[in-house]
């Protein structure tokens, strides 16, 4: 491992004065869970190494004035096991549960699983589908990015090197919305991605249409991809299972997969759209509603 300078601000402002110095390569840390083994296998060479896992006000879920907002060094089982996010966001829940073994998810923390910018990464997914936004912080300014336009490359966030993720905001879901988060993978645990994603939906069960659908992707591209056109496809129009198929070919026509190890391009496109009907029939069924309803 490459010698680097090792810096454990205790402020938020001390690790912003930190990270807006001159030095050309640092790294933020909290759990450190995907830059350790970078630093151990020689993949990064940083300078500095900014540890903000003692920054406490960087820490916890909080519900109020209709967001659902989390420190970006909340623990992945903190989101888990947290009754705000089983309440509100129980697709985050399920998501944050889904991601490594248990000593990960101990000290792994949502904002390194949104810095990492994986396009397997399991939260994100989930995140995007909420309409989750992200607070980033400089010395000079505080901005907020909607996590969809985070994401700009493999491993590449829209994140300047003098910025800082603080926290995430949610808007706390209406009553009459469900979602779903799926995962495929060569295992039942501790499995990178072949496939993963979440839909959000809601709908006016009275009319039996749907009257909001987010279609969220990972793994199928280079970054996370939300599919506004499957979501269109069925905003306003009948909940029935002849519509959920049709946007399940655009979920397949619009995604962009790979073939690796774990998987060909072909397997992902197949099981994508299989994935996506499973996800809207699950929602539907949380909400009461009859997936085939009306005819089908």
């Amino acid at each position: 491992m490459a010698k680097f300078k090792y810096l454990k601000p205790s402020t938020l402002q001390e690790a912003l004065c930190f990270l807006n110095g001159n030095e050309s390569d640092k790294k933020v840390i909290s759990g450190g869970t995907d830059i350790m083994v970078q630093l151990r296998n020689n993949k990064i060479d940083p300078e500095i190494i900014i540890d903000i896992s003692e920054i406490e006000n960087l820490k916890g879920i909080h519900s109020r004035d209709g967001f659902i907002t989390i420190g970006a060094a909340t623990t992945l089982t903190e989101i888990a096991e947290s009754d705000i996010v089983k309440r509100y966001c129980p697709i985050l829940a399920q998501a944050a549960a889904s991601v490594g073994a248990t000593q990960i998810r101990n000290r792994g923390t949502i904002g390194g699983n949104v810095c990492n910018a994986s396009p397997a990464a399991d939260t994100i997914p989930a995140l995007v589908a909420l309409g989750a936004v992200a607070t980033v912080v400089s010395v000079e300014q505080e901005r907020e990015v909607l996590l969809e336009e985070l994401f700009v490359g493999v491993g590449k966030t829209a994140i300047n090197s003098n910025e800082l993720l603080t926290f995430i905001s949610i808007p706390q879901p209406t009553e009459n919305s469900a979602g779903s988060f799926f995962k495929l993978g060569k295992r039942k645990a501790q499995a990178i991605s072949i496939v993963n994603g979440a839909v959000q939906i809601g709908v006016n069960a009275a009319e039996g249409k749907f009257t909001d659908v987010h279609v969220v992707m990972g793994s199928v591209a280079p970054t996370v991809l939300r599919i506004r056109e499957a979501e269109e496809s069925l905003i306003g129009r009948s909940i029935n299972r002849q519509n959920i198929e049709n946007a399940a070919e655009i979920v397949k026509n619009k995604i962009s997969p790979i073939s690796d190890v774990r998987a060909t391009a072909d397997y992902r496109k197949d099981v994508s759209g299989n994935l996506f009907i499973e996800a809207m029939s699950d929602s539907l069924e949380q909400l009461g509603v009859d997936v085939s309803y009306p005819g089908c």
